[in-house]
């Protein structure tokens, strides 16, 4: 601990107001070096001060672990109190952060950075933030006031007494550690001294989650479990509207409920303009033992890995919802993931309940929907479909009844006043206007590094033709349909992830293995759409 050593009755600040000037000569420990220990029949009468402006609080040694320079990265928690800075990792424990002057109700630090005490009794901890450190106080002879134990607000708990030195000249306030470690609403950590013992051998095997983000929060669940992930569809009402159920959605045929997800969680805390609801929602499809589900999310950040010793447990987590989760994970960003407990989800009643009851309620509209499917895929199996496969980047397929012919790249184009980033320009063909989409533009991709000229693929789409620009036209493959594999909606990372959410199916080619097959309803969307984003742009450059 950061602290000068000194007795009561020792010089204070300046009238009483002021902190001490911090002295660097001084021979200050580091800023988390460990509190020394105290003499175990004194213990009860050293003090380590503090500051908060001209406000002297102390807290006995032997309660404190150690002291740290103020985070650079702190993760917000749900449903926190306004005093719950939030989560920072320590060395691999997961600390939570309670900021001193927003519980005792005082105005913002002006500027400069902060310390944290961490505090520690038994198996619990928590990190309290100040300004800046003060003295080692004896205080065995020092006149002391203890408060009577109250009820209130935060600020009126924590505060069990003051210490008069110096004649009554200086007053410290002392603070009951236990106060702190019992606020309502703080998550508590595991103790610094638990560490793991871990080895190579041991570790066991690696799991993949995927992460997402719902209102101020990152969880993460284990992939296994997640049967789907995808755009959320139009929610219809449903009788089955209670709690955080928001309705049902038809899901290939399928009713299913749906919840959301951040109600669940029971966050109900006012969202910053950086955590505003997206306006298209993503959506878990999960499996309860009631049936399926699905969670509405805000957003999907990425897919994690780790190991089961890499979960970082808390032995408390004061959250309305704290039975679902199994303890925190960090990201390569360092930023705290809650892992949530499969578990827990799959056997909770609210969601197990409203699945069974929604299974029942549909259960005639789910058999017939599953004879239809029966149906329709024995017909299907033995429908020939025929696919054109082309070259941009990597291979992809269009069926040749949505293609109304393949040219060479034309030497001349037609190029209207106004500029579009993704159009090369407009074919004249028999009379005809065609837009030429270049889709290396569309996607982000680098120009061909090839001499030649490529082709165009001409097609039709809703009684008007549009072409594309590809590097070659490789062959045609001819399958059965139900031979044609559904992709979920689900892509990689950048690029990738932006063509994935064009991809509506794969085929396989006899030359090329697996190809993907290219909606042009999807390709074409996503150009209107670049279009009115850089219309709107030119508008604000006015």
């Amino acid at each position: 601990m950061t602290l000068t050593p000194g007795e009561a009755g020792g010089p204070a600040a300046p009238g009483g107001a002021a902190p001490p000037p911090d002295d660097p000569g001084a021979g200050a420990a580091p800023a988390d070096a460990p509190v020394p220990a105290p003499v175990p029949e004194a213990s009860a009468s050293i003090f380590g001060s503090f500051w908060l402006d001209g406000s002297e609080f102390a807290l006995r040694v032997g309660v404190v672990r150690e002291v740290v320079n103020e985070p650079e990265t702190i993760s917000a928690m749900p449903l926190s109190p306004p005093f719950m800075l939030g989560l920072f990792n320590l060395r691999g424990a997961i600390i939570p952060v309670v900021d001193l002057r927003r519980l005792l109700e005082r105005p913002p630090r002006e500027a400069g950075e902060g310390k944290v005490a961490i505090i520690e009794d038994g198996d619990l901890c928590v990190g309290l933030m100040f300004d800046h450190t003060g003295e080692v106080l004896n205080a065995q002879h020092a006149a002391r006031v203890d408060f009577r134990p109250r009820a209130g607000k935060p600020k009126d708990v924590v505060v069990e007494g003051l210490l008069k030195l110096e004649n009554g000249e200086r007053i410290v306030q002392i603070l009951d550690p236990y106060e702190i470690l019992n606020l309502e609403r703080v998550p508590v950590g595991d103790t610094l001294s638990r560490r793991r013992a871990e080895t190579a051998s041991t570790r066991g095997p690696r799991y993949s989650g995927i992460s997402f983000q719902f209102g101020h929060t990152t969880c993460a669940m284990d992939l296994r479990f997640v049967r789907e992930v995808l755009e959320a569809p139009q929610i219809m009402s449903s009788v089955l509207v209670h709690d955080c159920f928001v309705g049902v959605v038809n899901l290939r045929g399928t009713i299913i409920p749906v919840a959301d997800f951040r109600n669940f969680m029971g966050d109900d805390a006012a969202l910053g303009k950086s955590q505003e609801m997206p306006v298209r929602r993503k959506m878990l499809v999960v499996e309860t033992d009631g049936g399926v589900i699905g969670l509405l999310i805000y957003s999907v950040n990425s897919i994690i890995s780790f190991f089961r010793d890499e979960i970082l447990k808390f032995s408390k987590l004061a959250l309305p919802r704290e039975d679902v989760v199994s303890g925190c994970l960090l990201s390569k960003e360092n930023e705290i993931v809650i892992l949530l407990d499969h578990d827990a989800l799959r056997h909770d009643p609210i969601l197990a309940d409203t699945a069974r009851r929604c299974r029942e309620f549909h259960a005639s509209e789910h058999a017939a929907n599953a004879l239809a499917k029966k149906k329709e895929k024995e017909v299907q199996a033995h429908t020939r479909r025929t696919f054109i496969v082309f070259t941009f980047e990597r291979r992809f397929a269009l069926e040749t009844a949505d293609v109304c012919e393949v040219i060479p790249y034309p030497d001349t184009l037609l190029h209207p006043p106004y500029t579009i980033e993704f159009v090369d320009g407009i074919i004249s063909l028999r009379e005809e206007l065609i837009t030429l989409i270049n889709l290396r533009k569309l996607y982000g991709l680098p120009a061909s590094r090839s001499e030649r000229r490529g082709r165009v693929l001409i097609f039709r789409h809703e009684d008007r033709k549009y072409g594309i620009t590809v590097d070659s036209v490789d062959e045609i493959v001819t399958t059965l349909d139900g031979k044609v594999a559904e992709l979920k909606s689900f892509g990689q990372q950048k690029e990738s992830k932006v063509m994935a959410e064009d991809v509506s199916g794969c085929i396989q080619s006899p030359t090329a293995g697996s190809v993907m097959v290219l909606d042009i309803a999807s390709v074409l969307g996503r150009c209107f759409k670049a279009l009115e984003g850089q219309k709107a742009a030119a508008a604000a450059a006015l």
